[in-house]
């Protein structure tokens, strides 16, 4: 088992959780040494109660991982983990950060500049043009569009950004075999095509009512600023405002009709000093004074491979793929194949998983 497999394993272990796996991973040096750990030493760590311990030891792995690929490689999901290189630079310095992020689309989206959007699920009329009339204007400005997929100010931000021809992500609260709400299920299918669908969920994970408030911190984290559309004085959309702000992010938000019940907590940001943004160039001018153009410069090293292995690189994505496949879209034999993936493993552009698939190691 790899150390990218082992913390798999422990983001799907009930009751474990992100900032326990930092700790825990902190504690014995490496996820995989978590996995191999005593029931008393677990215990013993600190960080564990007895149970939580207890579900880490009798935790079904081989199965799960064998379950996990299988579904991914139907699903064209890729998992990434805070061991690997392509991991989001925005994620990284969080100690609440997810462990593991499921992507289903475009892996590259998740390292552009981005803006999040986020409001109310029961949003106005007022409130959806608006979130799609922003999102429109951001992806004219080369920025990608984030939110969490919900009904209301999500959706319109979500359809604003592709209709305007541009990318954007949408962060779930739940496992990537379920989908909330079902009527956004087409929807979630464009996204992938143009941006990335993204859980920090093990894929059976269902719709859980607490999932979701922890989601946002990812909606925040992933972007630059975050702006609130209509939100109510319990909604979601607050929690993502105490995240962003937490995460050192500026927030604006939308003013909205004072009689509005929907629009009664984006108000009363405004009352406690939240940057008022009457409309996008508000947001992109802060943005482009806060964030000079050197912080976006990919200085990711160039994968050099001989004519072999380009001949199966290309073959060999963030959604894992099984050796037979390779062999029959490369036209090669098993024999050679395996030589070949070998060499990419010794250069680590690729790594092997159980059952003999294989993803990218490094972001390409």
């Amino acid at each position: 088992m790899t150390e990218q497999e082992a913390l798999l394993v422990l983001n799907a272990v009930p009751d474990v959780g992100a900032i326990r796996i930092r700790k825990l991973v902190a504690f014995f040096g490496s996820a995989l040494e978590v996995l191999q750990a005593s029931f008393d030493e677990l215990c013993q760590c600190g960080i564990l109660f007895p149970e939580t311990a207890g579900n880490i030891l009798h935790f079904s792995k081989d199965k799960f991982l064998q379950g996990e690929y299988n579904f991914m490689q139907r699903r064209g999901i890729a998992a990434l983990t805070s061991a690997d290189d392509n991991y989001p630079c925005s994620l990284k310095n969080f100690e609440d950060a997810p462990v593991v992020l499921y992507v289903k689309g475009e892996i590259d989206a998740l390292h552009a500049r981005s803006v999040a959007l986020v409001g109310s699920r029961a949003a106005s009329f007022y409130g959806c043009q608006s979130a799609k009339s922003f999102a429109q204007a951001f992806v004219q400005a080369g920025m990608t569009v984030v939110s969490g997929l919900a009904r209301g100010i999500d959706t319109a931000a979500h359809l604003g950004a592709l209709e305007a021809g541009g990318k954007t992500i949408a962060v779930i609260g739940c496992g990537f075999n379920h989908m909330y709400p079902k009527e956004n299920y087409s929807l979630m299918e464009k996204i992938s095509c143009n941006g990335a669908v993204v859980s920090e969920f093990a894929c059976a994970m269902p719709p859980l009512k607490h999932n979701f408030p922890w989601r946002n911190r990812i909606i925040s984290a992933l972007s630059l600023a975050t702006v609130v559309i209509e939100a109510g004085r319990k909604s979601g959309a607050l929690i993502t405002t105490d995240y962003a702000l937490s995460q050192n992010k500026d927030v604006f938000v939308l003013p909205s009709n004072i009689d509005n019940e929907t629009a009664l907590g984006s108000n009363l940001l405004i009352q406690d000093g939240a940057k008022v943004a009457l409309n996008p160039d508000d947001v992109l001018s802060q943005i482009k004074e806060n964030h000079v153009p050197s912080l976006f410069n990919d200085s990711r090293p160039v994968l050099l491979l001989s004519d072999e292995q380009s001949k199966v690189y290309p073959h060999i994505t963030y959604q894992p793929v099984h050796l037979d496949e390779l062999a029959r879209q490369s036209g090669l034999n098993i024999s050679s194949l395996m030589n070949i993936t070998l060499s990419l493993e010794l250069k680590r552009a690729i790594r092997q998983l159980p059952g003999q698939y294989y993803v990218r190691n490094e972001h390409a």
